[in-house]
């Protein structure tokens, strides 16, 4: 039953943070202009607006792309976390939102998804740690040392052909092969005197 509930628990917040992703990445780019707008009014430099503009979107876009594919092991051999992505990202965020919120900033412009551009700065904080939070809680969930992924390990793998051996079987078997194609045997299969051979 725990491992019922812990599976229940990763896939809601995989699927919460994948409409969250995609809800917050295209209305990025529906809005490109805006968007681009609000991005030159931040307190960085407005060289960075050219960067970020493109970068953001397809960073977000990237981690729902990431968290719909989570199932596959591939991902776990090639790509990162989506969840470690998702909450180096909204560290970045939050961090950039408790500054504002600290008051280092002169004016405090919102380049974020239209619903969250609403949010008083303080309001903003308090999403943006919320979803930092369940970024965290879905990376311990999701990741090779948590409770679900320990139940379904098994004590010993049965390896029926260990990847080492097959590479170093295969060429060695192509080797006989070919000496055995290139020297046939030539005699008959029941000889009544001796056979001769005709080189």
């Amino acid at each position: 039953m725990k491992t019922r509930a812990l599976h229940i628990t990763t896939t809601s917040i995989r699927v919460f943070m994948i409409l969250f992703w995609a809800w917050v990445a295209l209305d990025k780019l529906w809005d490109l202009q805006s968007f681009r707008m609000a991005l030159t009014k931040q307190p960085f430099p407005d060289w960075w607006a050219g960067i970020l503009v493109w970068l953001l979107p397809l960073v977000e876009m990237g981690i729902v792309a990431l968290l719909a594919i989570g199932s596959f092991k591939i991902r776990k051999l090639i790509l990162p976390d989506p969840f470690f992505l998702s909450a180096i990202l909204l560290t970045v965020f939050t961090i950039y939102i408790g500054l504002g919120v600290a008051g280092l900033y002169a004016q405090k412009p919102c380049g974020c998804a239209s619903v969250l551009s609403r949010l008083s700065w303080g309001w903003h904080l308090v999403v943006n740690l919320l979803l930092l939070f369940l970024s965290i809680l879905g990376w311990y969930l999701s990741g090779p040392t948590t409770p679900m992924a320990k139940s379904k390990r098994y004590k010993k793998q049965v390896v029926l052909f260990p990847v080492r051996s097959l590479l170093l079987s295969t060429p060695i078997y192509a080797i006989i092969l070919e000496r055995v194609k290139k020297y046939k045997m030539r005699f008959a299969v029941f000889p009544a005197g001796p056979v001769q051979f005709k080189l």
